[in-house]
């Protein structure tokens, strides 16, 4: 799943990148990994104990067909090489083995399908694809332990009317995607945040877990088949081929809607997710803000430090005010060095607090390589009083706001009501 630039401000790369990560970074990780070498071997009893089929034939065609998934998927985006992509299609075939196999066929199943993806362009720093190899056998284990405890012992997952195994495949991938889940949410909140800026919005995203859920559905429906119907699994080629599909429209999306550089929104990606909250808060009679912040003398920290530094610093001024954001707020890239972000149901006090900490925490931030840097913040606010106010209304107040702190010497923050 997890893929990963590590050219964020902050981030830790080269060689040994994985012993400059926070410590409890690293021993989440390492964890998983033991327990991804140590239990499939030690809970085989737990597991399918009864193949309907050998098991090395089974085994090698969950291989193969994970392979096919790559090689569809590679066809699919034309061969390119990416990092971060969440892998979804790995997953299917996990589940199939949790599904048909003795657990520690998990093993065999996952080194080789993570292997071939590697081999094949499917790139992330090496600790993290084996972090995410670790967190997958983890997860199909659980999985596993789950489908024996409701199915037993049966060979065939569609024995008597189906309904047994339906059950027991539905509650194996629930389980399957809640342990995947809060492991990643491990790796994700543990590092450094400029490090997976690209996974904890991933992990945001309510299409990743239905993606992610089908993918699982249909390893799931693949093992059913063959402890069913056998080589009735070579219908499911065109299935593969959607699945791969699915599983690549969501970081093509993502990178139409987001700025690479920072992570967040695309200005028209922003503004149609901002009008949308704004027509919400009016609708509820709420009070909303929008907010605008341009960095100061951006261009003469370029030309002193260098357009990297430059790119390191966007990313980590980007990573100071969404750590001062709630849930609901909507931040976006407006263009060049400035910002944009709407605060829906926010009170102006609470507003102000928000744009203070925002100021100050970029104020705060240490960029390798380069010097300090401030921010000069607007705020236009719309109280439930001022009735449907132009959402373009507010943009130009806080516009107005952004230049009256600009022109009170910066490193401050300004507030424009917007009027009705």
């Amino acid at each position: 799943m997890e893929g990963g630039d590590g050219a964020r401000s902050g981030a830790v790369t080269g060689r040994w990148a994985f012993v400059r990560t926070p410590r409890a970074c690293r021993a989440w990780v390492s964890a998983a990994f033991l327990c991804a070498l140590v239990l499939p071997l030690l809970l085989v009893d737990r597991g399918q104990g009864h193949t309907a089929k050998d098991a090395t034939v089974t085994g090698l065609v969950l291989i193969a067909l994970s392979v096919l998934n790559v090689e569809i998927g590679r066809l699919l985006e034309g061969g390119i090489s990416q990092s971060q992509r969440p892998h979804k299609g790995l997953s299917a075939w996990a589940f199939a083995s949790a599904l048909l196999l003795p657990t520690w066929w998990l093993l065999p199943v996952v080194v080789v399908t993570y292997g071939h993806a590697w081999w094949r362009g499917l790139r992330a720093p090496p600790w993290k694809w084996i972090g995410s190899a670790a967190y997958v056998v983890v997860a199909a284990l659980s999985a596993a332990v789950v489908a024996h405890a409701v199915i037993g012992n049966h060979h065939d997952l569609m024995h008597g009317t189906g309904l047994v195994g339906l059950i027991g495949v539905v509650a194996a991938a629930a389980t399957f995607l809640a342990v995947e889940t809060v492991l990643f949410h491990g790796s994700a909140y543990l590092n450094v945040p400029e490090d997976e800026v690209w996974l904890r919005q991933t992990l945001r995203s309510p299409s990743f877990y239905l993606t992610e859920a089908g993918v699982l559905l249909v390893g799931g429906l693949s093992a059913a088949i063959w402890t069913g119907g056998g080589w009735f699994i070579v219908l499911l080629a065109p299935v593969y081929v959607l699945t791969q599909r699915a599983a690549l429209h969501e970081p093509l999306r993502e990178r139409a809607e987001h700025d690479e550089k920072t992570g967040t929104l695309r200005f028209e990606s922003w503004r149609r997710l901002a009008m949308a909250g704004a027509d919400r808060c009016h609708r509820r009679e709420q009070p909303w803000c929008v907010l605008f912040a341009d960095l100061d003398h951006f261009k003469t920290f370029n030309d002193l430090w260098g357009h990297l530094v430059g790119d390191d610093a966007l990313a980590a001024v980007a990573a100071a005010i969404r750590a001062e954001l709630r849930n609901d707020d909507v931040l976006g890239r407006f263009g060049g060095e400035e910002f944009c972000v709407l605060l829906p149901d926010v009170a102006i006090e609470d507003a102000t607090g928000i744009a203070e900490r925002i100021r100050a925490g970029v104020a705060a931030i240490d960029v390798p390589g380069g010097g300090p840097i401030t921010i000069s913040i607007g705020l236009g606010a719309v109280t439930p009083e001022d009735g449907q106010i132009d959402f373009v209304s507010a943009l130009t107040a806080a516009d107005r706001a952004l230049f009256l702190a600009k022109h009170e010497g910066r490193n401050r923050t300004h507030l424009v009501l917007v009027d009705a």
